[in-house]
């Protein structure tokens, strides 16, 4: 008898159902991956599929790649999708609103109304992580409208929201760690928590007139950059480890006058309007814990320079970068951080061009704990060598010039490595 081969269909069994094979459980994890719109269509693979999709321990929902025919067309799966959903825990929650809408819908329209109701779905079902995405040419999701409270968030990101002292009271969330605010506006007058490790506040637009006020003494890393309005006060953190601070275009502290926010002229909005006065320090103290700092601010925003008033002492900084805030036409502000900073390893200088023929030996600081300094170039390197040592004490054979690795800085820049 000739020899029989198997066909596919009876090498297809159920050894051969690889997938199929594993727990519930697992497939459940697997599609908690996918977006909700792609998920439900698996109710038509298998009977075994059918329930699958109502107890996925995620809910993701999107308007990219036209996944829905407009915002009606999406609000009406998601709540469809609540309504026939299991009663079981959620780890994810994520909610996009990738697309502009136009005016026409955001003027006479309600496209997030029912944001909320989804927000307070996730958190009822004990979601730990939960991520709010509005696209920054919408109008902004007011974040307002009723009491969140969970037990179980640990990861909240909002992008696009509309933010006051409800939403931002963390003290709703005692099990949060990680919190990012990006593209928002924020009207708080304070930020406070007792559990978070990580906060990233980027590209915000701050009330007018407001000094927000960050209270978190459990905070290990920060990084606030790019925001318009008044630079936040930062309130002691002695946790703090890394912290990474750029003052904008757009920040209201500056002024073309003075570089410590004294002007004395009524005129002059960033000095004159302050509403604390030059009485409070605003970020120094607050960062004075960390072991890694990075303070990045335009030429003519005066916040760190008028915080080197209240003389706070960086007892476990080992590396700084400073870029801008005068830091080649006054290096006094470099050489004073450097005298308060007793542990330091690491110095890293961004300077626009180099200033010529500048001497000012009662700035040299004491070097003898660094071992060698490494520069990136665009000026002569003469000139380099010179600006160190007249400015900051450094001899000359201590300092290494190597060309960049990338094309990041201007023709006018300069980047010095103290390690």
């Amino acid at each position: 008898m000739p020899h029989r081969f198997e066909t596919a269909a009876e090498t297809s069994g159920e050894d051969q159902d690889l997938l199929g094979a594993l727990p519930d459980e697992i497939l459940q994890h697997v599609l908690s991956f996918l977006p909700s719109d792609e998920i439900v269509p698996t109710c038509l693979l298998a009977r075994r599929w059918r329930d699958l999709w109502k107890s996925t321990p995620a809910l993701r929902i999107s308007d990219a790649e036209n996944r829905f025919w407009d915002y009606r067309d999406m609000h009406e799966f998601v709540n469809h999708l609540l309504l026939l959903r299991d009663s079981e825990p959620m780890d994810i929650c994520e909610i996009n609103y990738s697309r502009y809408l136009g005016w026409g819908v955001l003027g006479k329209k309600r496209p997030f109304k029912y944001v909320g109701t989804w927000i307070r779905y996730a958190l009822r079902h004990k979601a730990r992580v939960l991520r709010v995405i509005i696209h920054k040419e919408n109008k902004h999701f007011e974040l307002d409208s009723a009491p969140l409270i969970s037990q179980h968030l640990t990861v909240l990101e909002l992008s696009g929201v509309q933010l006051d002292d409800r939403a931002l009271d963390l003290s709703r969330y005692p099990a949060l760690k990680d919190l990012k605010i990006t593209e928002c506006i924020i009207v708080a007058r304070k930020i406070s928590s007792q559990s978070l490790r990580h906060l990233i506040v980027n590209d915000n637009v701050f009330g007018p007139g407001l000094r927000i006020q960050i209270s978190i003494p459990s905070l290990v890393s920060l990084h606030l950059k790019g925001f318009a309005g008044r630079t936040p006060v930062l309130e002691s953190m002695p946790l703090l480890e890394t912290a990474h601070v750029a003052l904008g275009a757009e920040c209201d502290d500056r002024c073309d006058n003075s570089s410590s926010g004294n002007c004395g002229k009524d005129t002059c909005k960033g000095c004159h309007d302050c509403p604390d006065g030059p009485e409070r320090c605003v970020l120094l103290r607050g960062l004075s814990n960390a072991t890694d700092l990075k303070l990045i601010a335009e030429l003519n925003v005066f916040i760190f320079k008028r915080d080197l008033i209240f003389c706070p002492t960086f007892s476990k900084l080992k590396t700084l970068l400073l870029f801008g805030w005068s830091v080649a036409v006054d290096p006094s502000s470099v050489v004073f951080l450097l005298q308060h900073s007793p542990v330091l390893e690491k110095l890293t200088l961004q300077l626009y061009k180099v200033p010529e023929g500048s001497q000012n030996p009662e700035n040299h600081y004491a070097f003898a704990h660094l071992k060698i300094v490494e520069g990136e170039r665009r000026e002569v390197e003469e000139s380099a060598q010179n600006f160190l040592k007249s400015h900051y004490g450094i001899p000359v054979d201590l300092i290494k010039i190597q060309e960049p690795n990338g094309s990041s800085y201007s023709s006018s820049e300069m980047t010095i490595v103290i390690s």
